[in-house]
């Protein structure tokens, strides 16, 4: 080996090797920060926009169906939202969110995270954040809707252009 390469492999590992001895956070330590970071409450407050949104994808798609097949669906919308609140209950994300930030973050970063969110600079980003989100949605949607629109033309159009080879 070259002196170079032993120096570059030498420095390397000199590196990695404090990312690796990292201490992780402990499960309070977690636990503090999901609490500062509001988890409990952005999770309960996601609930009636999944709702809102299967509501409306159900009453999109049955627009043109009869009211008793309307009916219909927004029971089975009714009964798969029972599914989606527990599967997405605080209760049974929590112990998930442990893991991830666990395994992602070191002790380190989750103090520095407290102590970011725990200012009145990070509440006042929690509480903006909807709005953030609300107004990324709306710009990709502007970008989104169009392209969506370009797609339903191109396959009408390939339709139109195919059904009279397939009648053939």
């Amino acid at each position: 080996m070259t002196r170079t390469f032993r120096l570059a492999a030498l420095l390397a590992l000199a590196f990695a090797a404090p990312a690796a001895l990292a201490a992780p956070p402990s499960p309070a330590r977690i636990d503090r920060l999901l609490e500062v970071m509001r988890a409990e409450q952005t999770v309960a407050a996601m609930m009636p926009q999944v709702l809102a949104s299967q509501q409306q994808m159900v009453a999109q798609l049955t627009r043109d169906a009869d009211p008793q097949q309307r009916e219909a669906a927004m029971r089975a919308v009714t009964s798969s939202m029972r599914a989606v609140e527990s599967a997405l209950s605080w209760d049974a994300l929590q112990p998930m969110y442990r893991d991830i930030y666990a395994r992602t973050f070191t002790a380190e970063d989750t103090d520095a995270m407290i102590d970011f969110y725990s200012s009145p600079a990070g509440q006042n980003l929690l509480d903006k954040m909807p709005l953030l989100m609300q107004n990324t949605m709306t710009a990709v949607q502007g970008l989104v809707v169009p392209m969506l629109q370009q797609l339903e033309r191109d396959l009408r159009s390939q339709l139109d252009t195919d059904a009279p080879a397939a009648a053939d």
